[in-house]
């Protein structure tokens, strides 16, 4: 530089341009500037020219030219080095105008080698045009995982889809290093296609075991991983190959053991020879999305990540894998789809919230700041949280009347009515309307008749139904035992009905026993499997005939559904509103309201105002934020309850540190739920004591001893002493650093964590609190993300004790927590027919957990609903909703 002197950070600043950097990458990439400038679509002297500008500009030689190549100087790969980043943001900010001007809303390019190209991309970029197709999907090969990274880090494709390398235990999470961020989206295991003798029983094998049998390698395999872990040395009769289905074809004709991932069997028929067992331990891959920190930010980029998260691999018959993939899809399904998603930043102050489950989920309480979570985290409580009392509001009498129509404000978008394909609770609240099950569930959660007047069981694994001659369809055909049959059959279908199936895996066989009878067998004993023959569980039944002449596609605009209650849907615009019409054809009595109309809406300002309009009768899910306004409105009331759902946290057990039961404690101390409640629920919750709610206990004890029963689990008291002793006696006394992912769509859970973060940093935990969207949330769940500290926010419809506890400490959990004696209760609790002693060994499960500190409950949430004054609910309950709830409504009296 002349003189030597330093020039102002600002005029270099001023002397670089996007495109000059865009030239600087082609260049290094192509490896001369003619190809560069091909590449660029230009002709070579403008190139040049470019070049010689920037050069000028800097004072310094950005290229170095010889007749047939061109380099970069080490100024010149400086700069291209930082160029795909500055791109990116400048991307970023163009596509937000774009956005704010109504232009186009861009593209998003996608790279991946080719077998994460048919499972992966190819349904995730189908799925994101349909929901943008205003955002252009580019798709390119790569030759592998790595070549796929590098083209994102090169700016050549916003999100790479790769798998990361296989792993057993302790993992670490995905990473945000290098100024890349890398999105875990699932993990298959692998699996051994074998014919060596097994015995007919084993769900899973010791690699170990087969080294002495020819194994098939290569690109196309994960053998050659597996081979790595366990020391084995190639032998003379292995086989290699570069192709996943070249593999199987190898090991299908007796040619050696191939080492696959459950995804590369999907839709293949294995001949009886061969055997695909799971592993043990098991061996994962995971998948990942992996971009530069500044493209995660460009709307389109944020989108498809999101869809991408969402995406679950199909389920193949591999028993070892398939039933916590069930449970995990069972989990998911009490959230909401992508109906809602769109080209907006994922702050929550600005992202229309989705459909989700409880008030807590819709509230829009800010993130907190530091100071604010300083706040909470030093808020004692002076007494014991209750759960917040309903104002005081004079409901009048019955007058009897007939209503017209009701307005029902819904918090979020549907694109689906059949609960099957959309299964978020608000899903379940809108198909109650006009489908029914077997069974029914009182405001007590007791079972009651619904298309069955009767049934009983008369062996532990036997239920018998008897349907109710009088029950027709609305387009006026009846109830037929075969249209049960086929609507339950498709309940358990995992394509057809991906939101269901996994609460039937337990169902063996689903007959017609009768003109009107049906019968259905268990696998093995479930004392709670009544419960999911009602609409809070998974029977929704319609008309075989309307589902055929459909082609299963119903629940849509066009094919609307067919159910046997009291209303019929005559309307559907997905992402607007879903109509209703009072129907003569139910068997039960008439109810009063004649038409209904839900409107979707997902902004809670806007839902506000049409309340304060006059033009809500019915509001779902409050939130706690605006609870004041809604409380002051005139012509309302709101209305809370209970609403069966839990929060909590959890430790993956498998990911270090927190294998150390000392870390696990230190951290449990550091919580103080009770201030939660108080201060950021503003009261409308309870501080939880177990992973089961007091509702969940009512068919046996009061609200009273329910409580009363579940405070005799072992608690870990908030004790910031306690806390710093147990992490002193730790295998990290010294502390340690860690993260944890909140929803979007959960506000409160964020401004939890934060608190919690101030009160650990006391500790000497370093914890950082990152908010996702709820589908990288959802997919974080899983024990191969590698997150040691998560939350845990679950919702149940059916009430029944077991159903969080099971998916929480039992077999396949996502804590990884495997101890014979909670398995050996929890298997008890199936067989066990009376309730009182169902929970009993319930809590004698959780006491055990407890001790060994793997859940840490939160709260137990609270919903609130508004309702117009004029309106009356008969028995409102948390159970309301999910049974014919507008045969409860009338018109109240002054």
């Amino acid at each position: 530089m002349d003189n030597g002197a330093e020039p102002e950070i600002d005029v270099l600043a001023r002397a670089i341009d996007v495109h000059s950097l865009r030239i600087l990458v082609a260049i290094e990439r192509h490896g001369s500037i003619s190809a560069a400038a091909r590449a660029l679509g230009y002709s070579q002297p403008t190139i040049t020219q470019h070049v010689q500008r920037l050069e000028d500009r800097l004072g310094a030689a950005v290229v170095a030219r010889t007749a047939r190549s061109a380099r970069l100087t080490p100024v010149g790969a400086l700069l291209a080095r930082h160029a795909p980043r500055i791109d990116a943001s400048l991307t970023a900010a163009a596509t937000e105008l774009a956005r704010a001007l109504g232009s186009r809303a861009g593209q998003v390019r996608l790279a991946a080698p080719p077998d994460a190209i048919g499972p992966v991309v190819a349904p995730a970029a189908a799925r994101l045009a349909a929901l943008l197709p205003h955002v252009d999907v580019l798709i390119r090969e790569a030759a592998d995982g790595e070549a796929a990274v590098e083209l994102v880090r090169s700016g050549a494709a916003d999100i790479a889809v790769a798998p990361s390398p296989l792993f057993g235990r302790g993992l670490a999470a995905a990473s945000r290093t290098g100024g890349m961020r890398s999105t875990f989206l699932f993990s298959e295991e692998v699996v051994a296609l074998t014919d060596a003798p097994l015995p007919p029983d084993a769900g899973r094998v010791a690699p170990e075991s087969l080294v002495e049998q020819p194994w098939i390698g290569g690109l196309g395999t994960c053998s050659d991983a597996v081979a790595a872990h366990v020391s084995r040395v190639a032998h003379a009769g292995d086989t290699a190959v570069s192709r996943t289905d070249a593999a199987i074809a190898l090991a299908s004709h007796g040619r050696g053991t191939a080492f696959v991932v459950e995804g590369a069997l999907t839709g293949l028929s294995l001949p009886g020879h061969l055997r695909a067992v799971g592993l043990t331990p098991p061996v994962r891959r995971r998948i990942v999305a992996t971009t530069l920190m500044e493209s995660a930010e460009i709307p389109a980029v944020a989108a498809a990540l999101r869809v991408l998260a969402a995406h679950q691999p199909s389920l193949v018959a591999v028993e070892a894998t398939l039933d916590a993939r069930r449970r995990s899809a069972g989990h998911r399904a009490r959230f909401a789809s992508l109906a809602g998603v769109g080209i907006v930043p994922t702050h929550p102050e600005e992202t229309p919230t989705m459909a989700l489950t409880s008030t807590g989920t819709l509230a829009r309480v800010a993130v907190a700041t530091a100071a604010g979570a300083l706040a909470l985290a030093g808020c004692t409580p002076t007494s014991e949280s209750e759960p917040s009392a309903t104002p005081d509001v004079v409901i009048g009498e019955d007058t009897g009347e007939e209503i017209e129509s009701i307005t029902v404000a819904l918090p979020g978008s549907l694109s689906s009515l059949y609960v099957g394909q959309e299964s978020g609770i608000l899903n379940y609240y809108i198909a109650a309307v006009t489908q029914e099950g077997l069974l029914s569930i009182d405001a007590d959660g007791a079972l009651q008749p619904g298309l069955a007047e009767s049934w009983e069981q008369p062996d532990p694994v036997t239920y018998v139904f008897d349907l109710r001659d009088d029950a027709v369809f609305q387009d006026g055909t009846p109830v037929t035992a075969d249209d049960v049959v086929f609507s339950l059959e498709m309940a358990r279908d995992e394509t057809q009905s991906p939101g269901l199936a996994y609460y039937l895996t337990n169902v063996d066989t689903i007959e017609k026993s009768g003109d009107a009878q049906v019968t259905i067998r268990l696998l093995e004993p479930d004392a709670a499997f009544a419960a999911n023959m009602t609409s809070a569980g998974a029977a929704f039944i319609t008309s075989q005939a309307f589902w055929e002449e459909h082609g299963g596609d119903v629940g849509t605009s066009t094919s609307l559904l067919l159910g046997s209650g009291p209303y019929q849907v005559t309307e559907f615009v997905p992402d607007s509103h879903v109509a209703f019409e009072r129907v003569d054809t139910w068997w039960g009595e008439l109810p009063a309201v004649k038409s209904i109309r839900v409107d979707f809406i997902s902004d809670e300002s806007t839902r506000l105002l049409a309340a304060q309009s006059g033009d809500v009768d019915i509001a779902f899910n409050v939130p706690f934020a605006q609870a004041a306004q809604w409380e002051a409105l005139d012509d309302m009331r709101v209305t809370y309850v209970n609403d069966l759902s839990y929060v909590g946290l959890y430790f993956n057990i498998g990911v270090a540190p927190f294998d150390d039961p000392a870390v696990r404690q230190a951290i449990a101390h550091a919580v103080n739920r009770d201030a939660f409640v108080s201060t950021l629920l503003d009261g409308h919750g309870e501080a939880a004591t177990a992973i089961m709610t007091p509702e969940s206990l009512t068919s046996v004890h009061s609200p009273e001893d329910a409580r009363a029963l579940l405070a005799t689990i072992p608690q870990w008291e908030y004790d910031l002493e306690a806390a710093k002793a147990a992490l002193a006696e730790s295998s990290v006394p010294e502390g340690f650093t860690t993260e944890i992912l909140t929803p979007n769509t959960g506000p409160q859970l964020g401004t939890a964590a934060q608190a919690l973060a101030q009160d650990l940093a006391e500790v000497g935990i370093t914890l950082n609190v990152r908010e996702v969207p709820i589908e990288e949330w959802l997919a974080s769940l899983d024990p191969s993300a590698g997150y040691g500290l998560n939350y845990m926010w679950y919702f149940s419809t059916l009430g029944d004790p077991a159903e969080i506890p099971t998916y929480l400490i039992g077999a396949g959990n996502p804590a990884q927590y495997d101890n014979a004696e909670v398995l050996e209760l929890l298997s008890q609790v199936g067989a066990e027919t009376d309730p009182a002693a169902r929970i009993d060994l319930l809590v004698e499960a959780e006491t055990l957990q407890a001790e060994d500190a793997i859940n840490i409950p939160l709260w137990w949430g609270q919903s609130a609903t508004g309702f117009a004054n004029d309106l009356g609910v008969t028995d409102f309950s948390p159970f309301t909703f999910v049974s014919t709830w507008p045969t409860q409504l009338y018109r109240a009296g002054e």
